[in-house]
């Protein structure tokens, strides 16, 4: 077939022949790829992280990728589902590779109607002053506002109305009324930000998975151990954040996770 038939797909077909290596090899490395189907390391992590990303390719305990078995369950008419955590924490290790200073952490947020669990986190830390399993009050967290300024009004006003505003910090959110200001700056902005509000050195962004296919649920946030202004920090990775966000909608949108 002519390279340049209207349906002929060059980049579809480096896909196929990356499968047909990775069958031959069994396992395989960025750069191995990268040297066998001359191609730059770039594109060759860009395909094998797409892989990875929808099932077929996984990573072994040496760093290696390696087939998984939905290619075979394919041709057996089996169509997997993908795991949300399994998609998302791979962001989030990518997004934790440009939020490494002051003990920087990437965090899935899940709402459970009532507080924030920290249901993922990737680090380039050993520390987390909070850690996955854990929650936060909703009202002065960035994953809680996130998700907060984008609930149905009636929601939010039963949650307004059995929630009691604790005081954590001299900076926590301690009002309804406070709290709907900030909720409709999250709104203008687009994005939350935490600033000491529950630890005072803790500052935190965080952007909600937004999908018209399901609830708002979700929300993604970066956080740094700070003493002092927050501007820096926001400049630094409030791009980041969004691209991943982005990136999570598209892959809600597409699986429809609920």
């Amino acid at each position: 077939m002519g390279k340049n038939s209207v349906i002929y797909v060059q980049t579809f077909e480096k896909g196929l022949q990356l499968l047909e290596l990775l069958v031959e090899e069994k396992h395989v490395t960025v750069t191995s790829v990268a040297k066998r189907m001359g191609m730059q390391k770039s594109a060759s992590y860009r395909f094998l992280s797409t892989l990875r990303l929808h099932g077929y390719v996984d990573k072994d305990q040496h760093n290696n990728y390696v087939l998984t078995d939905k290619l075979s369950k394919l041709g057996k008419g089996i169509l997997p589902k993908r795991d949300f955590d399994q998609i998302a924490i791979q962001f989030l290790d990518e997004l934790a590779k440009k939020n490494k200073d002051n003990n920087g952490i990437c965090n899935l947020g899940m709402w459970n109607g009532k507080d924030i669990v920290y249901r993922l986190q990737s680090t380039n830390s050993s520390y987390a002053q909070f850690s996955v399993g854990r929650s936060v009050p909703a009202y002065c967290s960035a994953l809680g506002k996130a998700i907060l300024a984008h609930l149905p009004e009636k929601d939010l006003n039963a949650y307004l109305q059995r929630t009691e505003f604790a005081t954590f910090t001299e900076k926590t959110t301690s009002s309804p009324e406070q709290l709907l200001r900030d909720l409709e700056e999250v709104r203008k902005r687009g994005y939350a930000v935490m600033d000491g509000e529950l630890y005072p050195s803790l500052k935190g962004l965080a952007i909600p998975i937004l999908s018209e296919k399901v609830p708002v649920k979700y929300a993604v946030s970066v956080t740094q151990t700070i003493y002092g202004p927050i501007d820096g920090f926001v400049n630094a990775m409030l791009g980041p954040l969004r691209d991943t966000v982005e990136d999570l909608v598209s892959y809600v949108d597409y699986y429809g996770f609920s």
